[in-house]
């Protein structure tokens, strides 16, 4: 029979590893439901903003379900690996990026995300949080995860979460802004699919106890 502790570990991987998909197939999708919307050069949060036709199931469908994946995740990093203080503090950065990713759905940006209320500047102040927080998450696994699974998994995942940190600042050159909505995309990608191959590396771990 599988244990109670490994069922809550599955389940929680399993949600670490659809939700990115769900999130990003959810965003493609939207995009062509509004006309003149691009996603190279546009960002995500505009499919949110107040004058978005979309706006209602891109933030809650969206945004604040991608961030319940996340909060689920995190809960099943933490329990992963309970007597590695490294994994445990990863697990809280990625708990905090996810309940940041929530709120986010219920603070839409102003009209084109130009910020002039304070529902809009709290938008941007805190979609910041997963943004920061996630990448960190994901550079400091990168030790424990490197002894339990090989420096090369560890490597990666420091590469994946520092890449996604290193975006922000690149999104806001002067040289790169008709492409920030690629440079969003590639940036939370490299901390979700972190979190996705995690979880399926976790799920293989434990395969065998699925046939129990």
């Amino acid at each position: 029979m599988t244990s109670t502790p490994y069922k809550v570990l599955r389940a929680t991987s399993w949600l670490g590893l659809f939700g990115p998909v769900f999130f990003f197939s959810l965003l493609g999708f939207l995009g062509t439901m509004w006309p003149g919307y691009s996603p190279i050069a546009t960002g995500m949060s505009e499919l949110g903003a107040v004058n978005s036709p979309v706006k209602t199931i891109m933030n809650f469908l969206g945004f604040s379900t991608l961030g319940i994946t996340i909060t689920v995740f995190a809960v099943g990093l933490y329990n992963y690996l309970r007597s590695d203080w490294q994994l445990k503090l990863a697990s809280l950065f990625v708990l905090i990026a996810g309940l940041g990713m929530i709120v986010v759905g219920f603070l839409p940006c102003d009209p084109n995300c130009i910020d002039t209320t304070i529902i809009g500047h709290s938008h941007s102040l805190v979609s910041m949080i997963p943004a920061i927080i996630m990448p960190i998450g994901a550079m400091v696994s990168a030790h424990s995860l490197a002894k339990r699974w090989g420096n090369a998994w560890g490597r990666l995942f420091f590469a994946l979460g520092f890449l996604s940190l290193l975006s922000g600042p690149i999104m806001f050159l002067d040289s790169t802004i008709s492409y920030t909505g690629l440079i969003q995309r590639l940036g939370i990608g490299g901390s979700l699919l972190w979190m996705m191959i995690v979880s399926t590396k976790i799920l293989l771990e434990n395969k065998d106890k699925d046939k129990k």
